[in-house]
């Protein structure tokens, strides 16, 4: 249990260092008893799952392939935080070389989760069976549908919650972006499976109906980063309808986005649609100008305020923003170099996109430690030179992972005023020109809400 609790401190780091904002929308939809199966889409390796640790004060216990526990540290994890390890068939070849017996961990794994549901225990899986890089669902596998459907013949009262969430980010592997977690509607199987013809309750009636699940709580667009027409409406008009919670109202208009940005394609049924486009690539250029991201629901927020639109989402205020630099000079000073090495290391070793971010959080969780105690024994060896008693490095140890929180924490505060700051200075067209453009954004998203 303690060494669960480090892993959920750690995660948390890593995730609130790299990401600007993670927000959990929905939280409290995860009933408090009884056997949940959390489905989620998988689009960014581990920030998906650590993502998936703080959607519910009860602990998840993932389904993950055992392919990665190939060192001690990841095998004391995988127990620790109680994984039911899988075998894939894309590893049957290397796991028959080193004598592991496919078929064998499968079974136990099936026999595990029945077990976990029949206790009453939460269980977490991404039934597309590996990352997907991209923001739309990809095929999912039956065997999340096989395992339900196993589950409720072990007993006629047998049943369990099915709660989906979609891990959705602004730019998965940009430093300082934004990312949240959104929670749908739970349902039962067995109300499900009642509900349907016999005809239709087999794995792939089974398997649409998960994917139904997963497409209410995911972006699915067509890229992250490359200005994605559905990403750049979506954040525009979030911003324009909720500019104190802009990440909230993305959430909320995802479902409408596809119609929106097909419409905006084809010239649509819908008229305002193409001029909601135009307005809405505007901001999202004048957002890259100003600094932020160009699909970020809280970077329009603050382009709003910026041009004195709306008051919602404000970026920290000047005198504020210069209380925190001793604080955060200090925790720069002392973590700027090594997050540079996280940074570039991640970069050599990751050998697709999809690696980056998890070769920024495990080797780069290495390499932070090793800091951490170098820092502290420089300090000590400094403090013994001059006379003062080494111990007192031992505090500065402790107080080095706040140090980082703080210095993290002021950077993304700084950003925000920089972005506002830099709007505040253009030209009386520029602005002008981009209030228009918020307008256009704002009366067409009011309607855009109020569509069935």
């Amino acid at each position: 249990m303690l060494f669960r609790r480090i892993v959920y401190w750690v995660s948390g780091r890593c995730l609130h260092w790299f990401y600007r904002e993670h927000r959990v929308v929905g939280y409290g939809k995860v009933p408090t008893s009884g056997p949940v199966l959390l489905i989620g889409n998988h689009p960014n390796d581990l920030p998906d799952v650590i993502s998936g640790l703080y959607l519910s004060p009860r602990h998840p216990r993932y389904i993950a392939t055992v392919s990665v526990t190939t060192s001690a540290m990841a095998r004391a994890m995988y127990e620790s935080m109680a994984v039911i390890p899988v075998a894939r068939v894309r590893d049957a070849r290397k796991m028959k070389a080193e004598g592991v017996d496919l078929a064998a961990v499968n079974q136990a794994a099936n026999d595990t989760v029945s077990a976990a549901l029949a206790s009453g225990e939460v269980v977490a899986v991404f039934p597309e069976g590996g990352v997907h890089d991209v923001p739309q669902i990809g095929r999912l596998r039956t065997g999340v549908a096989k395992m339900i459907l196993g589950h409720l013949d072990a007993g006629a009262k047998n049943d369990v919650t099915i709660v989906p969430f979609g891990a959705q980010y602004e730019a998965p592997r940009r430093w300082g972006s934004d990312t949240m977690t959104v929670l749908g509607e739970p349902w039962t199987a067995r109300a499900w499976y009642e509900a349907q013809p016999a005809e239709h309750r087999g794995l792939a009636a089974l398997t649409d109906r998960l994917r139904e699940s997963l497409l209410s709580v995911t972006r699915n667009s067509a890229s992250w980063e490359e200005g994605d027409t559905r990403d750049e409406i979506v954040a525009a008009a979030a911003a324009a309808t909720a500019p104190h919670d802009p990440l909230d109202a993305a959430a909320g208009m995802v479902s409408h986005a596809a119609a929106v940005a097909a419409n905006a394609h084809s010239g649509g049924v819908w008229p305002q649609t193409v001029r909601l486009k135009t307005a809405s690539d505007a901001l999202a250029r004048a957002v890259e100008r100003a600094g932020g991201i160009g699909s970020s629901a809280v970077d329009h927020a603050l382009l709003l305020f910026a041009l004195e639109i709306q008051v919602g989402k404000r970026p920290v205020s000047t005198a504020a923003l210069l209380a925190g630099v001793p604080a955060a000079a200090i925790g720069w000073l002392v973590h700027a170099p090594i997050l540079a090495v996280v940074n570039a290391v991640a970069k050599r070793i990751a050998k697709d996109r999809v690696d980056f971010v998890p070769s920024c959080f495990v080797p780069g969780l290495y390499l932070v430690l090793l800091w951490w105690v170098l820092v502290s024994v420089l300090a000590a060896v400094g403090m013994f030179a001059v006379g003062i008693g080494p111990w007192w490095a031992l505090p500065l140890l402790i107080a080095l992972p706040r140090l980082g929180d703080l210095a993290i924490a002021w950077r993304q505060r700084f950003v925000g005023w920089r972005l506002v700051r830099r709007v505040q200075r253009w030209s009386t067209s520029d602005r002008m020109a981009l209030r228009d453009a918020a307008t256009v954004v704002r009366e067409t998203a009011t309607q855009w809400k109020a569509l069935p």
